[in-house]
């Protein structure tokens, strides 16, 4: 009786352990997912170059792209089979037990085959569709790119913009103080250090705002790299460099080449209603069937197998006509789309090209004279104010002048990376080989 209580315990201690090693192993296999080396950057400082990698490695948008491209593949391979032969079967129930006669029945099978080109031609149709989901799974990359580089703009954004109102906060609190001391000692009156403690609660609430931005920017960025939302992200580093001026030569030598996966995606498109048309066109002409069968209600046995061939009539002649009618439609249709892409296309690289030499222009002048202007004037009016020479209104005003500078520097620095990041998008800088995307 002791020994087998004894082994039950042991048995539901073995089971205990093995549960709680079931646990901890679980619980070990989502904190390396969540903390391996490609879900986290190895250094203090998230880069551009590793957000990009882990959006493109690890997007579940993408990955569905991808899989829908090696759907259209297989379905390609399934087009132009022949069809599934026919079998048939007949049997005389009489003849069965009979005393007179042998058991009488007949089996056939036929195969059809299509004898001017169907099959080719719809291979080719749903070739050419495969092409499609290929060069949309393209587009998706490169809209990708794209997106996370504006979320990590906007990140860097934000942290400048926080480490300004900081910064802005600590001057506030020195005026403060000064304020304070000259009341103290009879200089001033009383609206000066008041006009400094709401200066004061108004940095603190841009604070907020700033850390409520930074959360939802955040949460934008997590989901595009597949990331749980309370995985620490280091900040960007403090200074970016600024992004060259658009080349005209890049936008010409783009013309001359173009690699834009929505074109090729229309091209494709345009080839796969062009085969549709062709195989509308077809469907007019007969089809070819041979079939084969053994007929066991011959007596004779000479009889009994045979050879045939059959044709299908087309004779719905207006079934047919519509079915064209609806292919040549469809063609027009891909014909015009590919014309409106490629006015899309270069709309873009207009637009993006104007708008980042626009936001250069911005950032130069800030970086060169507004900002180092207002920091100068905010000194100047500081020692005034020590010296009795100006009044608080005055200081109040060029530390929010220095403030709006520095936010509007920022601003112009991310909006000339954005467009950036448009202008690579529209001329598809980044695009890569669908052979070689497939392999990774």
């Amino acid at each position: 009786m002791v020994h087998r209580c004894f082994v039950r315990s042991r048995s539901r201690l073995v089971r205990s352990l093995v549960v709680l090693l079931g646990l901890t192993s679980a619980a070990f296999a989502r904190a390396a997912e969540v903390a391996s080396p490609d879900s986290l950057p190895s250094d203090s400082t998230l880069s551009l170059a590793w957000v990009e990698r882990i959006a493109v490695a690890r997007n579940p948008s993408l990955s569905a792209m991808r899989e829908a491209w090696r759907e259209a593949g297989a379905r390609a391979d399934q087009a132009g089979a022949l069809e599934d032969p026919m079998l048939d079967g007949m049997l005389a129930p009489g003849s069965l037990g009979s005393s007179s006669v042998d058991p009488a029945y007949r089996v056939g099978i036929t195969q059809q085959f299509p004898l001017f080109g169907q099959r080719g031609l719809r291979r080719r149709a749903a070739r050419a569709e495969g092409e499609v989901a290929v060069y949309d799974f393209e587009t998706a990359r490169l809209d990708l790119l794209r997106d996370v580089r504006e979320a990590y703009f906007d990140y860097y954004r934000v942290c400048r913009s926080q480490e300004t109102n900081r910064e802005l906060v600590e001057l506030m609190a020195e005026s403060r103080r000064v304020a304070l001391a000259k009341y103290s000692s009879g200089t001033v009156g009383q609206t000066d250090p008041l006009q400094a403690e709401t200066e004061l609660a108004m940095l603190e609430h841009e604070s907020v705002v700033l850390g409520q931005q930074r959360r939802m920017i955040l949460a934008r960025l997590r989901a595009l790299l597949h990331l749980p939302q309370n995985t620490l992200l280091p900040e960007p580093p403090r200074d970016l460099p600024s992004p060259e001026a658009p080349d005209t030569g890049q936008w010409l030598r783009a013309r001359m080449q173009p690699k834009w996966p929505e074109l090729a995606a229309a091209d494709a498109s345009v080839k796969a209603r062009r085969a549709s048309l062709t195989l509308a066109h077809r469907e007019r002409l007969p089809g070819l069937g041979f079939n084969f069968a053994y007929d066991r209600f011959w007596s004779e046995a000479e009889l009994r197998p045979s050879v045939g061939v059959s044709l299908n009539l087309p004779l719905n002649l207006g079934r047919l006509a519509a079915r064209e009618h609806e292919a040549r439609a469809a063609l027009s249709k891909a014909e015009s789309e590919r014309l409106a892409v490629r006015d899309r296309i270069e709309q873009r690289i207009e637009e993006a090209s104007a708008s980042l030499v626009l936001y250069l222009h911005d950032v130069e002048i800030m970086r060169g004279a507004v900002v180092p202007a207002s920091e100068r004037s905010l000194k100047a009016v500081r020692a005034a104010y020590e010296g009795n020479r100006s009044d608080f209104l005055t200081l109040l005003n060029s530390t929010r002048d220095l403030l709006r500078a520095r936010l509007e520097l920022y601003e112009a620095q991310v909006m000339a990376h954005e467009a950036e990041a448009e202008l690579k998008r529209a001329l598809a800088a980044d695009a890569t080989s669908p052979v070689q995307e497939d392999q990774r």
